[in-house]
């Protein structure tokens, strides 16, 4: 987390410890829903009555509940995901409702309790502003990297797909003579049908280092 502010990397921190605690209890609680209804309002696939797959950026993932365990898959390997990804992974499971896409975007701060976190978005996306200030086609290149899609309504945008059902846009703007670099992230109005406000912060953290 060394990439950011002490605050906000104290913050991220915190996150990852609460997230490690919490993890066998997130299990727990999944296992006690029903497995078929879970795949339904999520996207993801019932491979049996205790596993289930989705996509996870790039990856395809497995979530055993019977081991609790989630695994990327790696050609005919599984391998076994951290704690950290895993723990989203199973946020998103948990929190899905199953609402349809609205295909509208919305700012983080237009989010439920969005306004309490607003504040630290501009801080978290600021090593990718730094890295990609002359460099937005290496930026598309990235997105593409990580399972997203090149916008073609902006310049300097794609769309990536931390889950089927869960887009995040990204703009960049390059510096140029008269303005700084800046960059915006946005989310479908659907978004906290899947997550909660401060788990999407995390997320967004989680997706700014896989584009450095």
């Amino acid at each position: 987390m060394s990439d950011y502010p002490s605050e906000i990397a104290e913050n991220l921190n915190k996150n990852y410890e609460l997230f490690t605690r919490n993890y066998e209890t997130a299990f727990l609680n999944l296992a006690e829903r029903n497995p078929a209804d879970i795949a339904k309002k999520t996207e993801s696939e019932l491979l049996s009555s205790d596993k289930l797959t989705l996509s996870f950026f790039e990856k395809w993932v497995i979530v055993d509940l019977f081991k609790r365990r989630i695994y990327s898959i790696a050609g005919k390997k599984l391998e076994t995901l951290d704690s950290f990804s895993s723990a989203i992974i199973l946020h998103f499971l948990l929190t899905a409702d199953g609402a349809p896409l609205t295909g509208k975007w919305i700012l983080y701060r237009e989010l439920p309790d969005g306004l309490f976190y607003s504040d630290t978005i501009p801080g978290i996306l600021q090593p990718l502003i730094k890295k990609y200030e002359c460099g937005g086609t290496d930026f598309l290149k990235k997105i593409l990297e990580i399972g997203g899609k090149i916008d073609k309504n902006f310049k300097f945008a794609g769309v990536v797909y931390p889950f089927k059902k869960f887009p995040v846009l990204f703009m960049v703007e390059e510096k140029d003579e008269e303005f700084e670099a800046d960059m915006r992230v946005l989310f479908d109005s659907s978004a906290s049908h899947y997550l909660k406000s401060d788990i999407i912060k995390t997320l967004v953290v989680y997706t700014v280092k896989k584009l450095l």
